[in-house]
This record gives structure tokens, C-alpha cells and sequence, in this order.
């Protein structure tokens, strides 16, 4: 089974279906982002309006979460709302990057 998306031949993801533009304040043309990034800055804006997180994109943010802050609570991270969810996801990355 193949889990990649065929535009970008990038994993796909429960995000995947979604179909959104990546807003990126710089152009990335062509856009390398994923469609997980491109959704989880989307829920993570207040700007978008965007339907609720399906519970298979919660546990997706979440297991993307605790790859990299294993320290986490799971429990505590599926009560945040969507918008809060999608920023510790963002917050996660930013600090697997760091040294």
C-alpha cells in the first residue's frame, strides 16, 4: 500500500485530504511543505476556518508531539482545542531542531 500523496510523492497523512494552500509568509514556490504542515499552520492560525479535527488527525498531532516531547502527557495533550493542539505540534518541531 502506498502511503504517499501523488503530487508531491509525500507521505500521506490524515491531513492529506484537505487540499490547502500553503501560507507561508515567504514564497516556497514550488511548495515543499507537506500537507500535514500546511494543515497543522492552517488550525494552528486564527485566521482559518477550518472544520474540526477528525480523531485520527488529534492522534496523529499527538503521536507527532511525543515523538519529540516524549515527555508529554498524551491524556492532557487530547483535551486541548484544535487551534492549541496544532501550536504544540509547531512548538514540538521547533524544538527537535534546536541544539
Amino acid at each position: 500500500m502506498c502511503l504517499c500523496n501523488s503530487a508531491g510523492m509525500m507521505p500521506s497523512t490524515p491531513f492529506s485530504h484537505l487540499n490547502l494552500s500553503c501560507h507561508a509568509s515567504k514564497c516556497c514556490a514550488p511548495c515543499d511543505c507537506s500537507d500535514a504542515e500546511i494543515a497543522i499552520r492552517h488550525y494552528a492560525s486564527p485566521r482559518q476556518k477550518l472544520p474540526a479535527m477528525s480523531p485520527k488527525q488529534r492522534n496523529w498531532c499527538v503521536a507527532e508531539i511525543l515523538r519529540f516531547q516524549p515527555e508529554q502527557s498524551a491524556a492532557e495533550l487530547m483535551i486541548q482545542a484544535d487551534d492549541q493542539l496544532a501550536r504544540s505540534v509547531i512548538k514540538a518541531w521547533n524544538r527537535s531542531v534546536r541544539f
